[in-house]
């Protein structure tokens, strides 16, 4: 019986479904023949190692330039903090004016009702002239038209801007008020203030903020003077005219208290029973840190404040996002002013010192706008908040930094004669 040995047919491995997918894939094209197939790999993983090191570099020098130059505008920031008088930065121009009138581009600033002052440049002569903005007459998408009271007409295309300030000569010159040059002997030497005589021996004391000067009390001084209230609105160290310290620059009130110490003084070796002190912005934060500092308080009968800078922590918080900056780089912000003005800005903290004395020793009233984007409305609200028996807070919806006479001069006097009448 014969047997047939024929080998069987190979049967094909079973195809995975990978290699399945690979073998019906285009077929790539072949290597080149001098193509090593043992260093093509390396090669291109080397290749993307140069790239990824290059690309990291790259980013890391946009990140030390990004971070350079926040440092640096913020460094410039703190130098015009710091800086003894603030050159207001001209931010718009005027369009046209004619006698009485002046027409500005259309902005927050121009369309804003109440009473102002216009600030505009001489392209000729770089002279700076002031004017007192009125009630706004016509305005549409483009323009505003304003009043103006000045002494020249502003020429077309010449820089310009909207302030708080509305005055900015002496009280003789700009309101017609019988006032005393005279000067208050500080810790530095003889300090200038104006004098407004009146008939009262409660004397009020106005305490200017940063970069505004005296000119910044102007604005009360016409009801005080009516109410019979003498009026002494002072200089500090570093103002132009007043004596300097060595560092020429702001302290942000740790020094400046010192100033407002001998004016009270001042006023009580002259005939005052009594002191009411009002301070506009960093103007109130001296106040404040004065009645946390001074010996002898006991003179003060009341405190009125203005957007006062009550937080400086705060108020860099603030200042550093208007500059489209991260929250965060206020932190570099404080440092770099307390390098600055060489101060501790926990030292000038007057929320954190109230709460550690147990509040304001004399009643407060408080006047803030919600529109301020210097010092924020949250720390006066935070102020009057711990204390509703010793703080009246007047909110002014929409009014800018210490613009709340400007904004609402009615509500103003209103409440500035009802808490004087009250308290003094």
């Amino acid at each position: 019986m014969s047997h047939d040995h024929t080998p069987p047919e190979p049967t094909a491995p079973e195809t995975a479904p990978a290699e399945a997918a690979a073998l019906e894939a285009p077929a790539l094209e072949a290597p080149r023949s001098d193509a090593c197939p043992e260093t093509a790999a390396p090669g291109r993983r080397t290749r993307r190692s140069r790239l990824r090191r290059r690309l990291l570099a790259a980013l890391a020098s946009t990140v030390v330039l990004v971070l350079g130059a926040a440092a640096g505008l913020l460094w410039l920031a703190a130098g015009r903090l710091t800086n003894p008088m603030d050159d207001t930065p001209l931010n718009t121009h005027i369009v046209a004016s004619t006698p009485g009138t002046v027409t500005l581009p259309a902005t927050a600033d121009s369309r804003a009702t109440g009473t102002y002052g216009l600030v505009w440049q001489d392209e000729e002569t770089d002279r700076r002239h002031h004017g007192t903005l009125g009630a706004v007459l016509s305005s549409d998408d483009d323009t505003v038209t304003r009043e103006l009271t000045a002494d020249t007409r502003p020429a077309p295309d010449a820089k310009a801007k909207v302030i708080v300030t509305v005055w900015n000569t002496a009280p003789g010159q700009a309101l017609g008020l019988d006032h005393q040059d005279v000067t208050y002997p500080g810790e530095l030497g003889p300090m200038p203030a104006w004098f407004l005589p009146g008939t009262g021996t409660t004397w009020v004391i106005q305490v200017h903020g940063l970069g505004a000067g005296r000119a910044a009390g102007l604005r009360t001084m016409p009801q005080l003077h009516d109410l019979g209230h003498p009026v002494l609105d002072i200089t500090y160290r570093n103002d132009p005219g007043a004596p300097q310290d060595s560092s020429n620059t702001r302290h942000f009130g740790d020094t400046e208290w010192r100033d407002l110490d001998a004016a009270v003084r001042y006023a009580r070796d002259h005939g005052a029973t009594g002191v009411v002190l009002l301070g506009h912005s960093m103007g109130g934060g001296i106040i404040e840190t004065y009645l946390q500092r001074a010996t002898d308080t006991s003179a003060v009968r009341a405190v009125i404040l203005d957007s006062p800078a009550l937080d400086y922590r705060a108020t860099l918080d603030t200042i550093v996002t208007g500059l489209g900056l991260p929250t965060p780089l206020a932190a570099l912000q404080a440092g770099m002013l307390g390098l600055r003005a060489d101060i501790d800005l926990d030292d000038i903290d007057a929320l954190a010192a109230n709460r550690r004395t147990g509040g304001p020793k004399q009643p407060v009233l408080l006047f803030h706008g919600t529109g301020d984007t210097v010092v924020p409305y949250a720390t006066s609200a935070a102020f009057a908040h711990d204390w509703p028996d010793k703080v009246r807070l007047v909110t002014v919806e929409g009014a800018t930094h210490t613009g709340a006479w400007n904004a609402d001069p009615h509500t103003y006097a209103k409440e500035l004669a009802a808490f004087l009448a009250q308290h003094t």
